[in-house]
């Protein structure tokens, strides 16, 4: 914030919010597509969010800093304008912006200036903290208690309900992409992702008897400073490499994006080439697979194994 030189930020996107405050919203049913879901103050560190009751909030944010449920502009002016700094900041950072966000800051800030930070958090987020790669290593292991399910009974009717009761019995509250599970004579297909904790998991592959044909090169060519043309010679098949945390997040390559991107030690990433998808995070040397599965090599996946 201090390089942009913002005074506040404004952030509505819910994986921006659980980013910087660590709280999954709850009661936000007609917030979308833009509410103000939390303030970030430069001058007093404070955090403000927009909550109608203390639960799920951070024990660092006070009930006193919460704001309630609006899309009336003068109520929405009148809760942010009791937000301390906030009336005089003089640049305003947002992710994301509404009407109705316009006409409340003309009436809280009328001196400051709305300015775009959607790439901002973009840029922060890119690179992971330790502790953010190991929710999404544990998000990789409820995906595979849904894989599991499904091999388990691969001729079941409904082998992807199957999936998701077995990941939601682990804490997942929702697929992070359209489960994908398809049978070709004695291979059966699988991709599934789930979010667990705010954070991403996934996993993709052709299944034999139990066992993931091995990943593609293009999963360890995922190293610092590989470039666009490193990846795309590694790939064999349709490839995505983009990045993960809270859902869908940058960088994004495949065969017609990317070009001139670099990856960083840092990066956690989902690796996709063909039917096959692991996560992995980028390292100083070899590619960390955040999705190896959570037994010990050589068993079977599925049939009781």
């Amino acid at each position: 914030m201090s390089e942009r030189e913002v005074d506040a930020l404004v952030l509505g996107r819910q994986d921006n919010v659980g980013y910087s405050t660590g709280m999954a919203r709850l009661w936000t049913s007609g917030t979308r597509p833009f509410g103000a879901g939390c303030v970030l103050m430069a001058e007093t560190q404070q955090t403000h969010l927009l909550s109608s009751w203390d639960a799920g909030i951070p024990e660092h944010v006070p009930f006193d800093d919460l704001y309630p449920i609006t899309w009336n502009p003068e109520i929405m002016a009148s809760s942010m304008a009791a937000i301390g700094g906030l009336s005089t900041a003089r640049r305003i950072g947002v992710d994301a912006c509404s009407p109705g966000f316009i006409r409340a800051a003309a009436r809280f800030a009328p001196g400051s200036q709305i300015v775009p930070c959607d790439d901002l958090m973009a840029s922060v987020r890119a690179i992971k903290l330790v502790e953010e790669i190991e929710l999404v290593r544990s998000a990789c292991r409820v995906v595979w208690s849904g894989v599991e399910a499904v091999l388990d009974r691969p001729d079941a009717p409904t082998p992807i309900a199957n999936a998701l009761v077995a990941m939601a019995a682990l804490g997942a509250t929702i697929p992070s992409s359209e489960p994908v599970v398809r049978s070709e004579g004695d291979t059966t297909v699988v991709d599934l992702g789930a979010m667990v904790d705010l954070y991403e998991g996934g996993v993709g592959g052709r299944f034999v008897d139990g066992r993931r044909e091995h990943a593609p090169a293009l999963v360890d060519a995922c190293r610092d400073g590989a470039t666009h043309e490193d990846l795309a010679q590694s790939s064999t098949g349709p490839w995505l490499v983009r990045g993960l945390g809270m859902g869908y997040e940058t960088p994004v390559i495949d065969a017609q994006r990317g070009q001139g991107l670099t990856l960083m030690a840092g990066m956690v990433l989902s690796v996709t080439d063909g039917d096959h998808r692991d996560v992995v995070a980028v390292t100083s040397g070899e590619p960390d697979v955040l999705s190896t599965p959570p037994y010990p090599a050589g068993r079977l996946v599925g049939s009781g194994a």
